[in-house]
């Protein structure tokens, strides 16, 4: 027990050592132009190192199995859904993503007056930020020079396997838009079908209800309707997990494999399967009255699976060596385009919020609003909510959460953090355990609720919201 102690001690101190230092060294070195840079990177910093020196004993003791799962009562071990129940599911999320078409309608017709249909306006969902690239992907592939930009293929950007079945599924439809809206709408309702799935399988049906509610009225919600790879990625996402949560493993690392060709960020699967999979092998192996030689044969050959998910992140980076030169051409463009380069995240918190005072004080308020004071809102905000409620979630959700969090805010210009975070699960199901007091509900419901209204007003207007 004692040298456990040590251990959890050295894990704790040297890596937040590390990152107090290289803040130090940032503020003398790099010194930022602003005061409230230095101020909101160092409240990030705090805020994370204390959620960090909680996350480590407790995967000590995932990973060792001392955290025995409390038993479920009766109603809450009935973790199947039936007909009807996934029916009324599906016509409930069709609702709310039809919802999200109406309010884009109405607030078309609040700002530019009666020019379209509320059908014709759904070429809203195509005019995202980064469709274009994804539909000139699926049309053209990536081998495709940048008009104006010799020699720059911007389209390695994003991963294929999105624009993939796009392309696959486009003669259905006629048009790489139709069959992408389609796609992210489908893909938008089975993603909440999986998060009930999930939940319903830790707790009970009334928390799983509470987390489909946050994830159809959470502001970047109608994101999930664009025609970006979104919602393919949070459904790949989710059911990696939950197929790890049902120890199918292998199945666990092809859906993270896919979520990594999808997305970059997918890569950071790897973990929590990880924990998951040394979780379930450590209380197998405590419950065996003899452990042969094939019970290590056997989970040495599904853990070497899990090679499955960095290989999907591999693929994409060969595919950049192969088409743009290098493997890291993406990250070449990102600097060219957005003038993004890479950071620990609380120097990207920092630059972000010296480029709200800048464009605040430029009258630049579509980015000041739109892009900058959503991305550090989220970035504060899930920090305080893990710190409120980590502790009340699986262990595999607070180390994906943790990790998300660092990749995502690694990049000084990042425009799509508010999408990416709510995108990280574990943050809808820390929000469902914040709020089973009615009070707390009604009120984060309410504010949910006008949020989404603002942020979805911000992008028919035209602002940068991504």
């Amino acid at each position: 027990m004692q040298r456990n102690d040590v251990t959890k001690g050295v894990f704790i101190v040297v890596p937040l050592a590390v990152l107090c230092v290289l803040y130090g060294l940032w503020i003398v070195m790099d010194t930022p132009l602003y005061l409230e840079s230095m101020i909101v990177g160092g409240l990030v910093l705090l805020l994370f190192a204390l959620l960090y020196i909680r996350f480590v004993p407790q995967v000590f003791d995932f990973l060792l199995g001392v955290d025995q799962e409390k038993a479920l009562s009766t109603v809450q071990r009935t973790s199947t859904i039936g007909t009807r129940e996934l029916l009324r599911l599906v016509l409930l999320l069709a609702v709310g993503r039809g919802l999200f078409m109406l309010g884009a309608f109405l607030w078309s017709l609040y700002l530019n007056g009666f020019a379209e249909t509320v059908f014709e306006i759904q070429h809203i969902w195509a005019d995202h930020l980064y469709a274009g690239r994804i539909i000139s992907i699926a049309n053209k592939g990536y081998a495709v020079e940048t008009v104006g930009a010799a020699g720059r293929y911007y389209n390695l950007l994003f991963p294929p396997f999105y624009p993939l079945i796009v392309r696959l599924i486009s003669p259905v439809y006629l048009s790489s838009i139709r069959a992408g809206f389609f796609l992210s709408n489908i893909n938008a309702i089975a993603s909440g079908i999986v998060l009930y799935l999930l939940v319903l399988h830790d707790l009970d049906r009334r928390s799983a209800v509470r987390a489909l509610w946050y994830y159809s009225i959470l502001p970047p919600s109608f994101l999930l309707t664009c025609t970006i790879p979104a919602s393919t990625f949070l459904l790949l996402s989710l059911l990696s997990i939950y197929s790890a949560q049902r120890h199918r493993f292998v199945i666990s690392a092809l859906f993270g494999s896919l979520a990594a060709l999808t997305d970059r960020i997918g890569i950071v699967l790897v973990i929590p399967l990880l924990l998951e999979f040394f979780n379930a092998m450590t209380k197998e192996y405590r419950s065996l009255k003899e452990v042969t030689w094939r019970f290590y044969l056997k989970k040495t050959l599904i853990g070497a699976t899990f090679i499955l998910v960095p290989l999907g992140f591999i693929l994409f980076l060969v595919l950049n060596r192969v088409v743009g030169g290098s493997f890291f051409a993406y990250a070449e463009y990102l600097e060219e385009l957005y003038d993004s380069e890479f950071a620990l995240f609380y120097r990207v918190c920092g630059a972000q919020t010296e480029r709200l005072v800048d464009a605040y004080r430029t009258f630049r308020f579509d980015q000041a609003f739109g892009l900058y004071l959503p991305s550090l809102l989220f970035a504060l905000g899930s920090l305080v909510l893990m710190l409120a409620k980590g502790q009340e979630i699986r262990v595999s959700y607070l180390a994906y959460f943790m990790i998300s969090f660092a990749v995502i805010y690694s990049q000084t210009g990042v425009m799509d953090a508010p999408r990416q975070m709510f995108c990280c699960f574990p943050v809808i199901i820390a929000l469902m355990r914040l709020t089973r007091n009615r009070f707390v509900n009604l009120l984060l419901s309410l504010l949910c609720i006008a949020g989404s209204m603002v942020y979805l007003g911000m992008y028919v207007a035209g602002w940068p919201v991504v």
